[in-house]
């Protein structure tokens, strides 16, 4: 699930050159999943997509036109299914038998969602541009390799939508 916000008064093909904001060292964060591993995959995923997109990375704050930023959590999260098995009983004929029926089973499922907030100021005026979110169903505990293609799979669908228009 993604969605993004942006400031309509903005001509988003003004902006050729981008860098990072730097994180702050002050910010609690969760170590399970704020850490520079996982942070890292999310800034080589974004530099190579707004790349593809056609905009240039530099380092130098000073040398660009956006920072972009990103803030990454992981939440569990509980769903509830009514799986709609029953246990019944019926009458014979001439009413007979009493009959009765009730639900029997709810299904619990626990899993963690993982939410991505990517973030766009324009340099010269300090303002938020955008804004893009996106969550899914992520495996903490997961080996590098599908660590790597979540993070690559949630980064592209965030700004996939990006630029607006």
């Amino acid at each position: 699930m993604v969605s993004q916000d942006y400031d309509v008064a903005v001509s988003f093909s003004q902006y050729e050159r981008f860098t990072f904001a730097e994180k702050d060292p002050n910010r609690k964060t969760d170590p399970r999943y704020d850490n520079e591993l996982i942070n890292r995959r999310f800034y080589n995923a974004m530099q190579q997509i707004f790349s593809e997109k056609g905009y240039t990375y530099t380092s130098i704050p000073a040398e660009s036109d956006v920072t972009v930023s990103f803030s990454y959590s992981v939440r569990p999260k509980m769903d509830l299914y009514n799986i709609g098995r029953q246990v019944g009983f019926s009458y014979g004929s001439y009413h007979r038998y009493g009959g009765i029926s009730a639900p029997t089973c709810t299904d619990i499922s626990e899993f963690d969602q993982g939410i991505l907030f990517i973030d766009i100021r324009d340099n010269q005026t300090g303002r938020l541009i955008w804004r893009g979110t996106g969550a899914d169903i992520v495996s903490i505990h997961a080996t590098p390799e599908v660590l790597q293609n979540q993070v690559e799979e949630m980064v592209s669908a965030v700004l996939k939508q990006f630029p607006p228009g």
